[in-house]
């Protein structure tokens, strides 16, 4: 008999990960798994499991927001390649970002069925300075609400709690000047107001990009930067490009795409990895790691 490993985060978003238990396992049994379950206490757990049980299992799925599958992913790159289970994602948080990258179901046991029985699919993996991270590594304008926003407050509220904790702080925006170099020889330098590295399209809820332009296993990253607004056009142009995006030249905003780069400030800046916080340093690397984990999807398991 094939085996699962499930392991969910019971606090996460509004507690549905505990609410939905039962039908999830309902499912997974009628797949023919024979299912272990783990929910997490605290931070780390997640990790702990992922790396301590994975090679044992057939399949791996966590069930959680966007951090707990960052704990699970982190979990798995710590194995050897050919020990890295299939890993399935029920998002149970406030924003799940990276499940609309997936482009997955909305019912609990319609994302089992995927989880579960899904097309595994590989798809690339980030590092910000050696913290890896699934979707997004991000710096600037309200990259720390989701980490600093109470827990209590996104269960109660959801995802306005991010657009409360965040609306105070357009009056005072803190600038960086950031050089920024890619594997490519490509070099931008100005005074940003925030800057990501993603392999998403959507980030926050705020961030939209094209679908089309987003391959989750061609070894490459989209980067953003937004340049320090200096004219009411300039933030028409980013309120625009936030909810619309290309990757273009735009005044206010940078977008290209690249697999390695380089962020240099002259002061420490403040990074967010999959919404948790990243670490604060002057310099930051970030990699991509081309294809490092195989994800069950709906649908075909060629690259979108």
């Amino acid at each position: 008999m094939r085996k699962l490993l499930y392991i969910y985060n019971p606090t996460a978003g509004r507690k549905t990960a505990k609410v939905n238990l039962s039908d999830v396992l309902e499912v997974f049994t009628r797949q023919g798994y024979e299912i272990t379950v783990r929910p997490t206490l605290e931070r780390g757990d997640a990790t702990a499991a992922a790396q301590e049980l994975g090679p044992n299992y057939d399949r791996l799925v966590c069930c959680g927001g966007d951090g707990t599958l960052n704990e699970t992913v982190r979990g798995l790159l710590a194995l050897p390649e050919g020990q890295r289970p299939v890993l399935g994602y029920i998002p149970a948080g406030t924003t799940n970002d990276f499940s609309r990258t997936l482009g997955l179901p909305k019912t609990a046991a319609e994302l089992a069925e995927v989880a579960g029985a899904g097309t595994p699919r590989l798809v690339d993996v980030g590092e910000a300075q050696g913290k890896p991270f699934t979707y997004v590594a991000a710096f600037g304008l309200f990259t720390d609400v989701s980490y600093s926003t109470p827990q209590a407050n996104k269960n109660l509220l959801g995802h306005f709690a991010y657009v409360l904790e965040g609306a105070g702080r357009l009056a005072n925006i803190p600038r960086y000047h950031m050089k920024v170099t890619t594997d490519q020889g490509q070099e931008v330098e100005d005074d940003f107001i925030y800057g990501m590295v993603g392999n998403t399209v959507s980030v926050g809820g705020l961030v939209n990009l094209p679908r089309d332009k987003v391959l989750l296993d061609d070894g490459r990253f989209e980067v953003i930067l937004i340049r320090q607004p200096k004219t009411p056009k300039d933030w028409q142009s980013i309120l625009t490009a936030l909810t619309n995006l290309e990757l273009v030249e735009d005044g206010a905003v940078v977008g290209f795409s690249a697999s390695d780069m380089t962020f240099s400030c002259d002061a420490p800046v403040a990074w967010t990895v999959d919404g948790e916080f990243g670490g604060e340093q002057a310099v930051t690397t970030v990699k991509n790691l081309p294809r490092a984990i195989t994800i069950a999807c709906g649908g075909s398991a060629e690259p979108s």
